[in-house]
């Protein structure tokens, strides 16, 4: 078994040197030795004495624990190891670990977006098996999709998000990078069927408790959804794909210190599409339509910090309209491959009713609409 190893950050490990096994596939691997050396501490007798892990959060797509390390000396310190989980083992899978691992690997020191620092990262040739070792953000707590955000922590997230974008605004060398983008060869044509089953599933789990407007919204997603990913647009960027407070970690009394996690997601898209998604699913429908001209124009503000090139606010607001579908199109996807529990069940409906007051508002049908008309 070969692996692909990307070492992050530690720039006192001894060269060639690298943890046995590479890739861990349990806790029950994550030794002392292991240890010494990805945190690149191999050479110094013991530095790592003893090691236990608890469980964090219920992640889907991979395993995350928390390391409480016993040093020489009797320090301690906590770490995050997260791998793949056994029970998923798809091309999917595969593909979604090497963006979290080619996003710290290649983009962790070239953004500004605050992420956690990653102290070792490992990818399997071929294998849809993974590990990172990140920084413990143990006195940050995540936000609670269902319940919302107050509006200075919307803002605090979308000036973050500018971090993202900015740094690689329009970079058509990021093209090259296979891990950011899709398929080239596949047309809305290809899209189509299998948007159908996402919505398919999602109408047969949530139709009876749609009102007009959101049914309205499911019916053009299976209309328009294809087409509009399929567009080539004039501004793109690395984009998140899933920014969102599930994957937003606050300090306590500090929103400004936002850190983003869970970068299995990643691409060359819209730019706009991370704020759109932001603000139309994780702010309750009042605190939105109040804020949301403020809150894209903090971001653009934001933006100005890099340098982007021209970008008028006007514009930006638009780009803004226009991404709106980027919402109907995680939470249908997210809908079909997540495994089903009350909370998900919650989650996705509460996002949907949200989305969809947002698409209504904004009138956005119509703009994407004559732009799928306009570039053919």
């Amino acid at each position: 078994m070969s692996d692909a190893v990307s070492s992050i950050g530690t720039t006192d490990r001894p060269a060639g040197a690298r943890p046995e096994p590479a890739v861990v596939d349990d806790a029950g691997q994550l030794t002392p030795a292991w240890f010494d050396a990805a945190l690149g501490t191999a050479g110094t007798p013991a530095a790592v004495r003893a090691v236990t892990t608890e469980a964090v959060g219920t992640g889907q797509m991979a395993s995350t624990v928390r390391a409480h390390l016993t040093l020489a000396g009797g320090g301690d310190r906590t770490v995050i190891v997260k791998y793949a989980r056994a029970d998923v083992a798809s091309e999917m899978a595969r593909m979604a670990y090497a963006k979290e691992v080619s996003f710290y690997a290649e983009l962790g020191d070239r953004v500004a977006i605050r992420t956690p620092d990653c102290l070792y990262a490992a990818m399997a040739d071929g294998e849809p098996r993974f590990v990172l070792v990140l920084e413990d953000m143990a006195g940050a707590r995540p936000g609670d999709q269902i319940a919302g955000c107050p509006v200075e922590h919307a803002e605090a997230a979308l000036v973050n998000l500018a971090g993202l974008h900015g740094p690689t605004w329009r970079d058509e060398t990021l093209r090259s990078a296979a891990w950011l983008g899709g398929d080239a060869e596949v047309s809305a044509e290809m899209l189509t069927p299998f948007l159908a089953v996402a919505a398919d599933g999602f109408a047969a789990r949530f139709a009876d408790d749609l009102d007009a407007d959101e049914q309205a919204v499911l019916a053009a997603s299976r209309e328009l959804l294809a087409a509009w990913m399929t567009a080539r647009p004039e501004r793109f960027a690395v984009i998140h794909g899933d920014y969102r407070l599930d994957n937003l970690l606050f300090p306590h009394d500090d929103p400004a210190g936002v850190s983003a996690v869970d970068w299995q997601t990643a691409s060359l898209g819209r730019p706009a599409a991370d704020v759109a998604f932001f603000l139309s699913t994780c702010l309750e429908v009042d605190d939105r339509r109040r804020h949301e001209r403020d809150l894209v124009a903090a971001y653009h503000r934001a933006l100005g910090d890099h340098d982007i090139g021209e970008y008028d606010v006007e514009d930006c607001w638009e780009d803004y309209r226009l991404a709106m579908l980027h919402g109907p199109l995680i939470i249908l996807l997210g809908r079909l491959t997540a495994t089903v529990t009350e909370r998900g069940d919650e989650m996705f409906r509460t996002m949907w009713r949200r989305s969809s007051a947002a698409i209504t508002d904004l009138d956005s049908l119509a703009a994407i609409r004559a732009e799928i008309a306009a570039t053919g």
